[in-house]
């Protein structure tokens, strides 16, 4: 959770976020294509803190090897949640396969004088969001794959995530998730994704691989005012979703409030498995969570929200169009500890033919 102060995160800078490839072919018999160059491709390379500063301040080169860097890191963590997936004698997924109380020590509570360094800088992430029941009951059903079942009170949650908790600009981006509440099979209530917008390829490969519907907006517009925030996302040249809040009274804020973020991390999703696909959940259960610390709410308002869908897509038929209900807008900095929880909760197909 620690931070360079001397980032700004006010400047206009580029992002080159996909793999830069080198196609080497002296004759049409020879090829070679290189990806990820040598010396970046062991995920145990990595940058220090001062390169990490200079990202985004115009050295091609640098932004570059940072950006394989962390295209590295976020691949071999693909790879160890593939390979839990794809082996049927492991049931959980603890701290990424370290197991509990062996936290990441990135995502560790950070000291006072981090998080006042954090503050500083403008890091944390922000969001608007709502929740709103849906008006067709059969559709919604209609959307919740076996054995997931229908919830004791169906909701529809809604939302934009600007997301810079670290404060540094590599790894700031947004991401619009709009989901429903289902039940699992072992009696718990989660959140599964419908639709989930992002501003990067690489978002998207990492968020197919764990279920997430994710694909690439063509852009992402966030702007915030004291009393009012807007969020849209344009997609083959039109705005598909989008994001208005406007402050004001609402009818239950505590209400609102134990929503957090929505799902707040508890989420299930679908991985593609050769012939099939396992149903996980990650980030609730009974015992689980114990020892993290709670987030440092920086800003908070109630309102109202109003949420625009492009009325093609088949789901945005579950709410009213250009909906406006209660909702509210927050920014937080994760307080970090507790451990990261994933849990098979069904498999469907994929298994070897009985003989």
């Amino acid at each position: 959770m620690a931070a360079n102060p001397k980032v700004n995160l006010k400047k206009d800078y580029v992002m080159h976020l996909e793999a830069t490839y080198r196609v080497s072919a002296p004759d049409h018999d020879h090829v070679k294509i290189e990806a990820v160059p040598q010396e970046l491709a062991d995920p145990n390379v990595k940058p220090d803190r001062e390169e990490t500063a200079k990202y985004g301040t115009g050295e091609a080169n640098l932004d570059s090897k940072l950006e394989t860097l962390r295209l590295t890191t976020a691949r071999t963590r693909m790879d160890g949640i593939q390979a839990w997936v794809e082996d049927p004698d492991s049931a959980y997924y603890i701290n990424q396969g370290r197991g509990s109380g062996n936290q990441n020590e990135r995502l560790k509570p950070p000291s006072n004088e981090e998080l006042e360094r954090l503050i500083a800088i403008g890091a944390g992430t922000q969001g608007i969001h709502t929740v709103i029941e849906p008006v067709d009951l059969d559709m919604y059903r209609s959307f919740i794959p076996a054995p997931l079942e229908m919830p004791e009170k169906p909701l529809v949650g809604v939302s934009l995530l600007d997301m810079n908790q670290s404060g540094m600009k590599l790894n700031r981006f947004q991401e619009g998730r709009f989901t429903i509440k289902v039940l699992c099979p072992d009696g718990l209530e989660s959140w599964m994704c419908l639709s989930t917008p992002v501003p990067f390829l690489h978002h998207t490969r990492e968020g197919v691989i764990w279920g997430w519907p994710k694909y690439v907006a063509d852009s992402i517009t966030y702007t915030r005012g004291k009393d009012a925030a807007r969020a849209a996302f344009m997609y083959q040249g039109e705005e598909r979703y989008s994001l208005e809040f406007t402050a004001g009274p609402v009818q239950d804020e505590e209400y609102l409030k134990s929503f957090g973020k929505i799902e707040g991390g508890n989420t299930v999703t679908w991985h593609w498995i050769q012939g099939g696909a396992v149903c996980t959940r990650q980030g609730r259960g009974p015992g689980i969570d114990t020892g993290a610390q709670p987030p440092k709410i920086l800003d908070w308002q109630a309102g109202q929200v109003k949420v625009h869908m492009r009325q093609t897509d088949p789901w945005a038929a579950l709410i009213p169009e250009d909906s406006v209900t209660d909702g509210w807008y927050q920014k937080w900095i994760g307080g970090g500890g507790g451990d990261s929880y994933w849990v098979k909760l069904a498999t469907v197909g994929g298994l070897p033919a009985e003989e």
